[in-house]
């Protein structure tokens, strides 16, 4: 890739991915604007034609932005293009397929992780108010109601494959075997130039972020009702282990059971196209 010519880099994935730790490493950068889950705060208390769900109005958990649109995040990323690298962040199903959202220039990062481990890891993230919500839009995602996050993600991969646009599916597992190389890899690909110093950051204070991420209000009170906010503050590097080969769901409730089987076969289909990292 050309030198002046900037990177704009969309790592699209579900909750509990590890994918806090590698937007806070792509973009450990000076020269990177980021913009953690944009399209996901639109979804859950933007602009009310642009809004999937009232599950987190409702349960108080967040504050209507009404000024907050699909648009505006568009506009803000494509701005942000001009000067900076860019990186963004969010949820595969909070964009509906709306995919005129994703730039044709842009280099997509499909990031997976077992929906064993995915599962239980939300579960202890959230609190009681946070967990009815969760309930809800799973109950919805179970019943076709809503896409599940893997569904939305190999939805997603499909048609970029399609239409011939810059995709690859990264298994989070890698990244805590092989941080350095899948990193590069990322690097190489999306022209966003590759630094040692990016593997390893500063810890936060609790109420802390980066200076260079977007971050909607919205955000900031989820924050309090999970601890999302530890995986944001704490971490400094890629310290996790990788997940077991095999997870026993059998206690799992009917509704969840079902969910996880939808989700277990979509991400299968993904982890089939995954790239290999010898």
């Amino acid at each position: 890739m050309v030198a002046d010519v900037k990177a704009k880099l969309f790592i699209w994935t579900e909750a509990r991915t590890r994918s806090t730790a590698i937007m806070r490493c792509l973009s450990n950068r000076q020269d990177v604007q980021a913009f953690f889950e944009p399209y996901f705060y639109v979804a859950v208390s933007g602009k009310p034609e642009d809004r999937l769900n009232n599950y987190f109005l409702e349960n108080g958990l967040v504050e209507e932005i009404s000024s907050l649109s699909k648009k505006f995040i568009y506009d803000a990323i494509e701005e942000s293009h001009r000067d900076n690298h860019v990186v963004v962040k969010d949820f595969a199903a909070t964009i509906n397929k709306d995919y005129s959202l994703i730039p044709k220039d842009a280099c997509n990062v499909i990031l997976i992780r077992h929906p064993g481990a995915t599962g239980p890891s939300l579960q202890k993230m959230v609190n009681e108010k946070m967990r009815l919500a969760a309930e809800k839009l799973g109950e919805d995602q179970a019943s076709g109601k809503m896409m599940n996050g893997n569904e939305a993600m190999l939805d997603l991969y499909r048609y970029l494959k399609k239409n011939e646009r810059q995709v690859v599916v990264i298994d989070s597992n890698d990244l805590t075997i092989k941080p350095e190389e899948v990193i590069k890899y990322i690097c190489r690909l999306s022209g966003l130039p590759y630094n040692s110093s990016m593997l390893s950051w500063k810890a936060l204070s609790s109420n802390d972020y980066p200076q260079n991420w977007w971050m909607s209000k919205s955000l900031l009170q989820l924050l309090e009702n999970c601890t999302a906010v530890l995986d944001l503050s704490k971490s400094t590097g890629f310290h996790g282990k990788s997940d077991p080969l095999e997870f026993d769901m059998s206690s799992l409730p009917p509704k969840s059971l079902e969910l996880y089987k939808k989700k277990l076969d979509s991400y299968k289909k993904l982890l089939e196209n995954k790239q290999i990292f010898d």
